[in-house]
């Protein structure tokens, strides 16, 4: 079908809710107002004070060294390797960093917390910005008033909401594919060139954005046809991404050790194929160590097509689980080539969520991706809602306010407890000013790290290995991985989740603990590390040993928390009794 008759097709179906939106008079403005309440929402939801932390962390610290070299930071090829001399992050996805050290080189803050949220105001920005692609993405379907909604249900998105507020970098990554199908789905080739230049940019991001090239290219072809010129045309376009790719990827050999890209994709299906052949430490739990590989094979199968339904369920709710489905019923009829591109992306940007489903994960964040194209998806239900209607305006308002409200109740019910998460930063220093040394806990501890680490710096910026270690406060798990035999952290993803099988007991964790300056232990009855450190928060009266120096509640605070002192002295006259 020509790109004529797709608008002419389009066109037919738009015209009568299209004159019936009288109320708007110009579109522009009411996508400021959706943006600027976007941003309300989101400096509502602000989490001050608060640090950024784990992964996002890590992309902070690379960009302030960045920021100070001026160069990009030396890496160690892998997380467990990350060790002084090498700074103690390691990732492929340095796009985001790279992109922060900009601005951080032009700041000139005093402390590690401003810098910070200087990180969260750029997703923040980021994330608001979003909607100007979106909404033109929109308009390749529906017309300039009707595609006001795409943007209403992304920039009300609670989960697009709460992520932005992260400082991670999925708003740069979500940015550039709207970006990217925009472009794409231009009728000047020009900007069809730009959006494979945009797509070079969004691997950068994070690798798996290699695949948006996989509908670009069937799409490409389908769209041009078979020929010499659509060939050439198609070459250039791959030049233009090479031209992004190479300089980093070597860039990325030079630093980390491999190119961050295709070898990170190469690594998915090698992964499947050691786990189903060799049995490695995916299948510890599950007792199938002993099962042939195509029962391997199907179980690793069942279990990403079982996460991934069950996660994607839940990423629809609240405003796209009736939408969306709907939505894509209406889709992929009369298909035309912007259908199939988003048919094709959606489809293909589902692959790596299946594998990471497939592996136990379950963060909600590898199927943000699909948020703009679920956002476009949903507009095909409202449509046929509107062109039913008498009261197309009144409609308008009503879907508009419903998302709002909707994003509003999701966010008070469901988002993060700030409160919780700043007495957690209290308690943390409260650790860190009465205690030696502890055990870990998860996740509030990162409070404690951070505190370690930033707190007490005399000057900021400074390099990331220029702050103090947490070895010297925390059993660390380098400790624990000599102490499994395991220095090559074969068993790290276990021991990070608190699941230390050889630990049965909080005596035996102790004598292990007495070795490396242990001297409390702290926990809240879920997140202490290894877990039957737990057991202490409930029963403390079979812990003679251990005397209890601080209770939260004691001091007003809704987070329970306590902390122990270990009395060696004592301890030692209980074994000896028990051994009796």
């Amino acid at each position: 079908m020509s790109d004529k008759k797709n608008q002419k097709h389009t066109n037919s179906n738009q015209v009568v809710s299209e004159n019936k939106l009288i109320l708007i008079k110009n579109p522009i403005i009411c996508l400021v107002l959706i943006g600027l309440v976007g941003l309300a929402i989101r400096i509502y939801s602000y989490p001050y004070d608060l640090p950024v932390y784990q992964d996002v962390s890590d992309y902070f610290w690379y960009a302030i060294d960045m920021s100070i070299l001026g160069e990009f930071p030396q890496m160690a090829p892998s997380q467990v390797l990350a060790v002084p001399p090498y700074p103690g992050y390691s990732f492929p996805n340095n796009g985001w960093p790279v992109f922060l050290s900009l601005f951080f080189s032009l700041a000139n803050f005093e402390n590690v917390l401003q810098y910070m949220d200087l990180q969260r105001c750029i997703t923040i920005t980021i994330s608001i910005l979003t909607m100007i692609p979106l909404y033109f993405l929109c308009t390749k379907f529906f017309g300039k008033y009707f595609s006001l909604l795409g943007t209403a249900l992304f920039a009300f998105q609670p989960r697009i909401i709460e992520n932005s507020l992260l400082g991670g970098n999925e708003p740069l990554f979500l940015f550039l594919v709207v970006c990217t199908l925009a472009l794409f789905l231009n009728k000047n080739i020009k900007m069809i060139y730009v959006s494979f230049t945009v797509a070079g940019l969004l691997s950068l991001v994070r690798y798996e954005g290699l695949l948006i090239l996989i509908p670009m290219t069937i799409v490409f072809f389908y769209r041009f046809r078979f020929s010499k010129i659509t060939v050439t045309k198609y070459a250039i376009a791959i030049g233009l991404i090479l031209l992004i790719l190479l300089p980093m990827a070597h860039i990325r050999i030079e630093t980390l050790g491999y190119d961050g890209l295709l070898s990170n994709i190469i690594a998915g299906p090698k992964y499947i194929q050691d786990t189903v052949s060799t049995g490695e430490v995916f299948w510890e739990n599950l007792e199938m160590n002993q099962v042939s590989g195509i029962e391997k094979t199907f179980y690793f199968i069942q279990n990403g097509v079982e996460n991934l339904v069950k996660n994607l369920g839940k990423s629809l709710v609240p405003t796209f689980s009736i939408l969306a489905p709907i939505g894509i019923f209406f889709l992929c009829r009369k298909l035309d080539y912007k259908k199939i591109t988003l048919i094709i992306t959606l489809a293909v940007f589902l692959l790596p969520a299946f594998y990471i489903y497939s592996r136990g994960f379950g963060d909600l964040k590898y199927l943000f991706v699909l948020f703009p194209i679920f956002s476009v998806v949903s507009m095909f239900t409202l449509r046929r809602i509107f062109i039913r209607s008498n009261e197309s305006s009144k409609i308008f308002v009503v879907f508009l306010t419903g998302f709002l409200i909707f994003s509003l109740g999701y966010l008070v019910y469901f988002s993060p407890d700030l409160e919780h998460e700043q007495e957690a930063l209290e308690i943390a220093t409260i650790i860190k000013d009465t205690t030696k040394k502890v055990n870990g806990y998860y996740p509030e501890g990162v409070y404690l790290i951070h505190l370690i680490k930033n707190s007490d710096l005399e000057e900021f910026p400074v390099f990331s290995t220029d702050r103090p270690s947490t070895t010297d406060k925390f059993v660390s798990n380098t400790d624990w991985l000599e102490y499994l035999d395991d220095p090559e952290g074969k068993n790290i993803e276990s021991l990070l989740a608190g699941d230390i099988k050889e630990i049965d007991s909080v005596e035996d964790y102790i004598k292990f603990g007495k070795k490396v300056g242990l001297t409390h232990l702290v926990t809240d009855g879920k997140s202490a590390q290894p877990r039957i450190l737990n057991d202490v928060f409930y029963n403390e009266k079979n812990y003679p040993y251990l005397l209890k120096q601080f209770d939260s509640t004691e001091h007003g605070f809704k987070y329970h928390m306590k902390i122990y002192k270990i009395n060696f002295h004592l301890f030692e006259k209980y074994l000896e009794n028990d051994l009796r």
